[in-house]
């Protein structure tokens, strides 16, 4: 697939932002361990953003979506830019190199949301005493019931979603690019 920047690209990169923009706002309560972490399935539309144009526009995707979040939620918002990135950018590197296969994008997807949940953690550590009223000893209490649990959940939701919706987004950019 071409991943050269044209007017089309940047058009579907800005439809792809606008709609993980949206998605961000929908919070989900997945953990009832946990009733206060929620999940937005905006993560889905930058990993298909990343694996359709490759990781640096997948990234550029997760970061300016959740860029206008940033003024209402100053802490989460930079780390879900950051649990996002480390799931979407190991995805499209792998699935690339893997050269589009369904193996690599597996792979991808697995590997990225094993970072994602790793840099989840390790940023839970330092934000999360922050702005709450917990310290860092109790972050590090909540890692192994609370936060991998979480996470992984999430990262499944999102991998499974990727995972059924690549073939059918990717034949539709396909299309509408002219690739066909």
């Amino acid at each position: 697939m071409n991943t050269s920047i044209n007017t089309k690209n940047i058009a579907l990169a800005a439809l792809f932002t606008a709609a993980s923009l949206l998605l961000s706002f929908i919070q989900i309560p997945i953990f009832p361990a946990a009733p206060w972490l929620m999940y937005d399935p905006s993560g889905i539309v930058c990993l298909i953003a990343a694996l359709a144009f490759g990781p640096k526009l997948g990234a550029a995707v997760a970061i300016i979506s959740w860029l206008p979040r940033v003024f209402l939620d100053p802490f989460g918002a930079p780390m879900g830019m950051a649990s996002t990135c480390a799931f979407v950018i190991p995805a499209a590197l792998i699935y690339i190199r893997g050269h589009r296969s369904r193996a690599a994008s597996v792979t991808g997807m697995v590997t990225g949301a094993v970072v994602s949940v790793a840099v989840a953690c390790v940023l839970n550590l330092f934000v999360t005493p922050l702005y709450t009223a917990v310290s860092m000893m109790d972050v590090v209490a909540m890692i192994v019931p609370i936060l991998i649990p979480f996470n992984v959940l999430k990262m499944v939701i999102n991998t499974v979603a990727g995972q059924v919706l690549l073939a059918p987004c990717m034949n539709a950019l396909k299309v509408e690019r002219g690739d066909a």
